[in-house]
């Protein structure tokens, strides 16, 4: 019956005197208002992948109205870079009263330029859901695949659509048994719910989705338990994206048959689509329920657990997805995903082997196969994927940025400038591109060429968190403490418990010093991290220069209490003993030092002056002899005998 014109069907009833005139014409007069043009048409095929691998296409920024050519680097006027954070620690020279923390670019490796503490999600955004990877290492991926992406949303929509191109099953199945359906007697009303059943199957078929809703609508109507017409408009409304709209069709059908397969996974779509992953499970597991080798319920469930930071049952479920479909490039890759979070990395290199031998142009794949061999601190094995990557997609910016980064932590940055470069000659818009090379420069210290590239990175993308904040390290770098200033005070507003921008504002405020404005900010640090050694650390570099002695001496013995190991931090307390005129609890202190640092030069010095006062010459010069021994200018320093190196 779907093979045939619905106003052919209706007229043949009506001349063999099935439908009376009214009812001709009522049914006559509704079909022609919708599809008067509507031919009989072959049903349609939709070419759809079956894998969801990651595939996201990174944001397009608008245009930019000028870069700024970076002039000074290999000649060619063109520049990258890439986000990276690494926080140097000059060591304390030991008359310095620097705070600890002099840049504020931790050395924890690149951070793709995403809230970082990425909690994984999917339909465009990335995984884990909310926060920064807890990863030491760094590389660079592609947006569709950061800390775990899964497919953007239209690609999960055509896959959920073609989930559906199983209608022709269901329309026999509504009309088996039916004597209506060929030569039978309808009820009016039934007959009319029927040809707009009808219809809207054609319809759909034809890919005329739009144009099937009013008529599914009509047929609904009339007809409230049909649970395959529910089941139809349930779809056109996902398909659409009005996925709670959707939700009520499918509980609808499914409070109609309890055993509609489609229903419940379509449903799970739905609160996929929607980020109830929890609920979804639900749907999921109501599938599997009744047909456990089905493959995309695993799947989906599987996307489901990866989101709630469950992998090690999302593993299970993605290894069920493969059992059942082998070829399921998109459960292999995300259980290397999920193995990849465990920290399991050989497994993890395993699936993406095997995605690779199933598509060895996966650039997903490959991405995270380098990550995993950076985790597992075999460089140059990345280094030669990385180069097969490059050899198999040239045109792919990925492939070069991933390879600056490799270079970067090979610490070949010439050749991670280079690679930068050839990134930008791929994608001259890419802000990760201009960011990295700003790195680049800034680890070879020439900061005013690492600043345009910076800034370039920004004009791409103005919420750059990394470039924003290699940014202000090169700010605090060229002394231009105002302007680094500034970004911490609006990386504060946006996130007032950002521990790290309240630490380094308090670090630039330091040296500037505002001391007050300082201690706040580093009181500030405290309260969100009370084992933050270096702040207790600089709060008390502040306290003594302000001749705060006891509040001094309580803030480096809870740096201590934190890190007993921390030789600078005893190192301090000896000279605000010094200071006091506390000659046993300095030398102790001095000791202290001496015992987890035996070449500090400072320590050893100035418990040689307090030997000296107290009279221990021979002690005494045996410490000066030491510390000359490590450093030549303590000579120098001798004439003062009695004053401290403060």
């Amino acid at each position: 019956m779907s093979d045939e014109d619905p106003i052919k069907i209706l007229k043949v009833r009506y001349a063999k005197g099935e439908i009376n005139t009214s009812q001709y014409e009522e049914m006559l007069s509704y079909l022609l208002e919708d599809v008067s043009s509507i031919q009989k048409t072959p049903i349609l095929e939709t070419s759809i992948t079956d894998d969801p691998e990651l595939s996201q296409n990174p944001e397009t920024d608008e245009a930019v109205d000028s870069i700024t050519s970076d002039t000074h680097s290999t000649g060619s006027g063109e520049s990258t870079d890439i986000q990276t954070s690494c926080e140097i620690q000059e060591e304390l020279d030991y008359e310095s009263d620097e705070p600890i923390g002099d840049d504020p670019i931790t050395d924890e490796g690149f951070h793709p330029g995403l809230s970082s503490d990425n909690v994984p999600q999917v339909n465009g955004t990335v995984l884990p859901k909310g926060g920064s990877h807890q990863v030491p290492e760094s590389q660079y991926l592609t947006d569709a695949t950061l800390s775990a992406g899964i497919a953007d949303e239209n690609r999960i929509l055509e896959e959920q659509i073609n989930e559906l191109e199983i209608i022709e099953e269901t329309e026999s199945e509504s009309t088996k048994g039916d004597p209506s359906s060929i030569s039978g007697v309808f009820l009016s009303g039934q007959d009319l719910s029927n040809v707009c059943y009808v219809t809207a199957v054609n319809l759909i078929h034809a890919g005329e989705y739009d144009k099937a809703l009013p008529f599914l609508e009509k047929s609904i109507e009339i007809d409230p338990h049909q649970s395959q017409a529910w089941l139809y408009r349930g779809s056109i409304l996902h398909n659409r994206k009005s996925y709670d709209e959707a939700l009520i069709c499918f509980d609808k059908a499914l409070s109609l048959d309890a055993s509609q397969t489609k229903a419940a996974l379509f449903k799970g779509y739905c609160l996929f689509n929607l980020h109830r992953d929890q609920d979804a499970l639900s749907a999921f597991d109501l599938v599997i329920t009744q047909d456990r080798r089905h493959a995309r319920a695993w799947l989906f469930k599987g996307y489901c657990l990866q989101n709630l930071k469950q992998f090690k049952d999302a593993v299970s479920a993605f290894n069920a997805a493969t059992e059942h479909n082998p070829k399921e490039m998109a459960g292999w890759l995300h259980k290397g995903i999920c193995l990849f979070e465990l920290n399991q990395h050989p497994d993890a290199l395993s699936s993406f082997d095997k995605v690779l031998e199933l598509d060895k142009r996966n650039l997903s794949a490959w991405l995270f196969k380098i990550r995993s061999f950076i985790r597992m601190n075999r460089y140059q094995e990345a280094l030669q994927s990385s180069s097969k990557l490059i050899e198999i997609s040239p045109r792919e910016i990925s492939a070069w940025l991933s390879r600056a980064d490799i270079l970067l932590k090979l610490n070949k940055i010439e050749e991670a400038l280079d690679a930068t470069k050839k990134a930008l000659v791929v994608d001259k818009w890419s802000a990760d591109a201009w960011n990295l090379r700003g790195l680049c420069f800034h680890k070879l210290k020439r900061y005013e060429q690492a600043l345009p590239c910076y800034e370039n990175a920004l004009k791409l993308n103005p919420r750059h968190a990394e470039a924003m904040r290699n940014r202000a390290s090169c700010f605090h770098k060229l002394k231009r403490h105002v302007d680094a200033l500034q970004y911490y005070e609006v990386a504060i507003e946006d996130n007032p418990n950002n521990i790290e921008a309240w630490f380094n504002r308090g670090l630039i405020l330091h040296k500037s010093k505002q001391y007050e404005e300082a201690l706040n900010s580093y009181e500030k640090v405290i309260n969100l991290d009370r084992f933050n050694v270096k702040a207790y650390f600089n709060k008390g570099k502040i306290h003594r220069v302000l001749e705060q002695y006891y509040e001094a001496l309580q803030a480096f013995t809870q740096a201590t209490n934190v890190d007993p190991q921390f030789a600078s931090a005893w190192f301090h307390m000896g000279l605000i003993y010094s200071d006091l005129v506390r000659q046993k609890e300095a030398i102790q202190c001095y000791d202290r030092t001496l015992k987890l640092d035996p070449r500090h030069v400072g320590a050893l010095f100035n418990k040689g002056i307090i030997l000296d006062d107290l009279g221990a010459k021979r002690e005494a010069f045996a410490c000066f002899q030491k510390a000359t021994a490590l450093d030549p200018k303590v000579a120098t320093s001798m004439k003062a005998k009695g004053k401290f190196a403060h």
